[in-house]
C-alpha cells in the first residue's frame, strides 16, 4: 500500500513542476491582457490624432502630452530613431523601459506620449505596445 502510495507521489511531481509553469504563464497573460485594455484608449486616440514627427517637433508644446504610436528603431540603450530613419531621432525620458528592436532597419511599433523636442529629438515616454 505504501510502495502504491509512493508510486503516484512519484509520478505527480513532474505535473507538479508543469502545472507551476503553467500557472505563471496563465497569470502573465492575464496581467498582459489587463496592461492592454488600460492603454487602449491612450493607443485608438494615437490612431486618431495620428502625429507625424515633423508636426511634434515643429510645435512640441502644441502636442506635449499627446500620445503617438510610431515605428521605432531602438537597438542600443540611447540610440532610437523613427521608421529606420536616424535623422529623425527619439529620446526616452524612461529609456529602460523601452523595448530593444533588432538590427538596424527593424522597428516595432510602440505607444509614447510626447514630452518636448529639442536640438536631441523628439522627447518621448515609453507607455507600451499598442
Amino acid at each position: 500500500m505504501l510502495g502504491v502510495l509512493v508510486g503516484i507521489l512519484v509520478a505527480l511531481l513532474p505535473w507538479e513542476a508543469a502545472l507551476t509553469w503553467l500557472a505563471g504563464r496563465f497569470e502573465l497573460v492575464c496581467f498582459q491582457r489587463e496592461e492592454v485594455k488600460a492603454l487602449s484608449p491612450q493607443a485608438a486616440l494615437a490612431y486618431k490624432l495620428n502625429l507625424s514627427y515633423d508636426a511634434v517637433a515643429a510645435n512640441p508644446r502644441e502636442y506635449a502630452g499627446k500620445p503617438v504610436v510610431w515605428c521605432v528603431d531602438h537597438p542600443d540603450p540611447g540610440v532610437s530613431f523613427l521608421e529606420g530613419r536616424p535623422s529623425q531621432p527619439l529620446v526616452w525620458s524612461n529609456d529602460e523601459a523601452v523595448l530593444r528592436t533588432g538590427p538596424k532597419g527593424h522597428c516595432a511599433k510602440m505607444l509614447a506620449v510626447v514630452e518636448g523636442a529639442g536640438p536631441k529629438g523628439v522627447q518621448l515616454r515609453f507607455r507600451g505596445l499598442p
